[in-house]
């Protein structure tokens, strides 16, 4: 008795494995009619291309089986040139199907920098700051001016003016207040004129010789500034002198 039971409870497990066995291999064969495709796509490790100028990044992409989209959106980029690939989206190296789409956004450049407000700055400081911003000092200049000696008055372009990163600004600095008169030394022998003008609190510039005429040797022809001009203290005056005795 005890065997047949255990007999007809073998036969009914089979029976069970056979009709499950029979419903999966129905369901598979019912899914290849239906989805031919296959159920599992196949992935693919999805190259960085994020730095790499357009070109190279879809030749990259396109050669290992992907699609490339690009940004209507450009976005400033401090490092890199308008162009190359500032992002992807999925990003490099994540598992994807094979031929999925990767967006790309590009880079519009460096944003263009302001210049800084340097006004009153004394020059190193200006330096600083303009640095700071981007941007590097260029040339140098002097005014009279109602602030100390040394002291930034203006720049060139203003303060305000949008430039590319790294290009130059000119600054125009303080000479001091134009509080000394200038000395008339037309016609005076070089070495009177020149006491004359350090006397005054000036300094001798530039000093260019004429040959010929009928002035003495060694005499002042011209001058610049004119006479009765005003300079700061410590301001550059220019002669034109007579040619000097041999």
């Amino acid at each position: 008795m005890m065997l047949w039971l255990r007999s007809a409870t073998t036969r009914r497990r089979l029976q069970v494995a056979g009709v499950l066995a029979a419903a999966a291999l129905a369901g598979w064969l019912v899914s290849l009619l239906a989805y031919p495709a296959p159920l599992v796509e196949r992935e693919k490790r999805l190259p960085l291309v994020v730095g790499l100028s357009y070109e190279n990044a879809q030749r990259e992409l396109e050669s290992q089986g992907f699609r490339v989209k690009v940004r209507d959106t450009r976005e400033p980029d401090p490092a890199l040139p308008a162009g190359d690939v500032t992002w992807q989206d999925p990003p490099g190296y994540l598992g994807v199907p094979e031929g999925s789409v990767v967006e790309l956004t590009l880079s519009a450049g460096p944003a263009p920098t302001t210049v800084p407000d340097v006004m009153f700055f004394d020059l190193e400081e200006a330096r600083k700051v303009i640095a700071a911003a981007g941007l590097t000092v260029g040339g140098i200049d002097s005014v009279p001016a109602d602030v100390d000696r040394g002291v930034v008055v203006s720049t060139r372009p203003p303060q305000g003016t949008t430039r590319p990163p790294g290009d130059r600004v000119d600054v125009v600095v303080s000479r001091g207040p134009a509080a000394v008169v200038v000395p008339d030394v037309v016609g005076l022998p070089e070495v009177a004129a020149r006491e004359q003008i350090e006397d005054a609190g000036l300094r001798i510039g530039l000093v260019r010789i004429q040959r010929g005429g009928r002035a003495g040797p060694s005499t002042v022809l011209s001058q610049r500034p004119n006479a009765g001009s005003l300079l700061p203290r410590g301001g550059r005056m220019d002669l034109v002198v007579s040619e000097r005795p041999r």
